[in-house]
């Protein structure tokens, strides 16, 4: 049975209108009059306009209050949206049948995830959950919550159940065709394929190589721009002395009538000119290429300067996205012109401004970066070395005549943009030169800032980096330093939510805490838990050794605020706190709220207080 009777008094069946386009219409036209003191189902006490609707007399005897209610608080700040999700509930429970009103009500619960995305987003309406960009950020955040398939599964159902009326409302959240299976496994593939973090040593290994490389060559940026140009200039008069004497027939056997294809002439032609360039590059490299004061680079054949020019563009572009946070696609839209400094309270500030597509379905927005001041030095060198190909770029007409990162493997061949599909491989060529080979002490380090990701790494072979690791690294390396909040990384890394960034910072604060030893170890009533450092090896350990811990909602604390990876820290929970365990309470407390909201029984819920009870009473405490 329907809400009939609400909308019409007649007795006749034939004069009644249809309960479903009555609701519709009211919905279309917006009627303020009926619409707030509807009641929401059959005979219950509340009305449209309530914010919390309880349906728990309508089953006798029903315990769990929650099974049968919908509360719209987080809304009351957002009126169309909340208009917008009270329509669709009150669809769910009057004009869907053979589902129990507990379920719905479950669902409603799990709709919650992407109501409390889109206000994290400023959005006014439901449809804009549509939009490519913005549901592939919420796919990501649902990768990065660490909840069950079973979960995930459930709230990308409740999106397509959303999506089930949009033909007859005047909005649409247009999600009803969501393959359910294909988007289980992207979302599963993105948690447990996360970017692995680069440990500490071999970082420091391949970022300190790569600067001190750029910061040689920037000290003689000007000598490599000159080089270069005479490169080109040798290699065009070298091609012009040859095509005049395949024009003028002197070179008889070089005629394009002798080859079977244009490629083959072509190909004879080119080795023609470079063998006539010979000798003026031999003359290049005695007179100038030999006289450079560079030291970290062996120069000692004009093969190894061509090594050495491929290394110093992969050196620019590793320093550029290691010491920004940027990804790929924003790395490689930087032109000539787009970073600048600016001043604040005695201190420069530099920044480098790239395209981003993150924020605008099927467009792009010019965004700012604040970068170390080794950037610059290294988009300066990019510039200088890159001058001589602008000129000839194959691409020399606008928009692509500021290109900044252009690449040109021979002379022979036009120069183009550098693409990112090549990042990849340029990285790991330079982490070759650099001989950056795995030690026992970094597969240790990977177990701690790599908490649950899956590693087939040895000692003594290279480390094998990607772009997006440096990206991960850097977001990493500051919060596990305390150089900068979560919030701080959102806007940096132009996420569109927090719970992103702290992802992308998952495991810092674990390994800012590894091998952290207390100061004390007195029994006092402050203590709410310690342990020794590497007490708890495994999480089974972890749990026989709670009685160390004191009471009931330390025990709470430990085995389910803390990954099993990460319990080899010693932490003494007394005043004054140290920042890094106040960061650590700070993090999991984000977690555990989150987890409270989604609790399906009253039993976890109260086990997820007790946890935020404790964190609660951490961050309360003095530094």
């Amino acid at each position: 049975m329907l809400a009939e009777d609400r909308f019409l008094g007649h007795t006749d069946n034939q004069l009644r209108l249809d309960p479903l386009k009555e609701f519709v219409g009211l919905v279309r036209r917006m009627d303020t009059d009926t619409l707030p003191n509807m009641p929401v189902f059959l005979s219950c006490e509340s009305v449209f306009k309530d914010n919390f609707w309880q349906l728990k007399k309508m089953v006798p005897g029903l315990r769990d209050k929650n099974a049968y209610s919908f509360d719209f608080s987080l809304l009351k700040d957002h009126p169309k949206l909340l208009f917008q999700t009270k329509v669709i509930v009150y669809l769910w429970l009057n004009f869907e049948d053979r589902t129990k009103i507990s379920s719905k009500a479950t669902r409603f619960g799990k709709f919650k995830s992407a109501l409390n995305f889109l206000i994290e987003q400023r959005a006014e309406c439901l449809s804009e959950l549509q939009q490519t960009m913005l549901l592939n950020e919420y796919f990501e955040q649902l990768a990065a919550a660490k909840q069950s398939f079973d979960t995930i599964q459930q709230k990308l159902i409740a999106l397509k159940k959303a999506s089930h009326f949009d033909t007859l409302l005047p909005f649409q959240i247009g999600l009803s065709d969501l393959p359910l299976q294909e988007t289980l496994r992207r979302v599963g593939h993105k948690r447990k394929q996360q970017t692995l973090v680069i440990p500490p040593r071999l970082m420091t290994c391949i970022y300190s190589e790569s600067v001190a490389l750029i910061e040689e060559a920037f000290s003689v940026k000007d000598e490599l721009s000159s080089i270069k140009q005479q490169e080109l200039t040798i290699y065009n008069d070298a091609k012009e002395k040859i095509e005049q004497k395949i024009e003028s027939g002197i070179w008889k056997w070089l005629q394009p009538s002798k080859f079977t294809s244009k490629t083959a002439h072509q190909k004879t032609v080119t080795q023609e000119i470079s063998r006539e360039a010979r000798a003026g590059r031999k003359k290049l490299y005695e007179s100038s290429i030999k006289q450079l004061s560079i030291r970290r680079f062996n120069i000692n054949s004009y093969a190894d300067w061509l090594e050495y020019k491929r290394q110093l563009m992969n050196a620019s572009l590793l320093v550029t996205q290691a010491f920004s946070g940027m990804r790929s696609s924003e790395l490689l839209s930087i032109e000539i012109g787009d970073w600048f400094s600016t001043e604040r309270d005695g201190e420069t500030i530099y920044k480098v401004r790239a395209d981003s597509y993150k924020f605008i379905s099927g467009g792009v927005k010019k965004v700012t970066f604040v970068v170390a001041p080794v950037v610059f030095s290294s988009l300066e060198l990019a510039k200088a070395l890159t001058e001589s190909e602008r000129s000839t770029l194959k691409y020399n007409e606008l928009p692509y005549q500021n290109h900044l990162w252009l690449s040109q493997n021979k002379l022979s061949r036009v120069p183009v943009p550098v693409r990112n599909r090549g990042l990849n491989s340029r990285y790991n060529n330079l982490v070759k030169h650099i001989n950056a080979e795995i030690e026992p002490s970094d597969l240790e380090e990977l177990n701690i800032v790599n908490p649950g990701a899956s590693m087939k790494l040895s000692v003594g072979q290279l480390w094998h980096i990607t772009s997006h690791q440096l990206r991960r690294t850097m977001a990493v390396y500051i919060r596990r330093h305390d150089l900068a909040s979560a919030h701080d990384i959102m806007y940096q890394y132009k996420h569109l939510s927090l719970t992103m960034a702290l992802h992308y910072t998952n495991g810092a604060t674990d390994a800012a805490l590894n091998n952290f030893t207390p100061t004390t170890k007195a029994h006092d009533e402050s203590v709410i838990a310690y342990w020794e450092a590497k007490t708890f090896s495994s999480q089974s350990t972890l749990e026989e050794s709670a009685k160390l811990l004191g009471h009931e909602p330390s025990w709470s604390l430990i085995t389910n605020c803390m990954h099993a990876r990460a319990c080899n820290s010693g932490i003494l929970s007394s005043s004054p706190l140290s920042k890094e365990l106040k960061h650590w309470a700070q993090e999991r407390l984000q977690v555990i709220r989150d987890q409270s909201d989604q609790a399906d029984n009253n039993a976890l819920s109260q086990h997820l207080i007790q946890i935020e009870n404790v964190l609660i009473k951490l961050l309360a405490e003095k530094e």
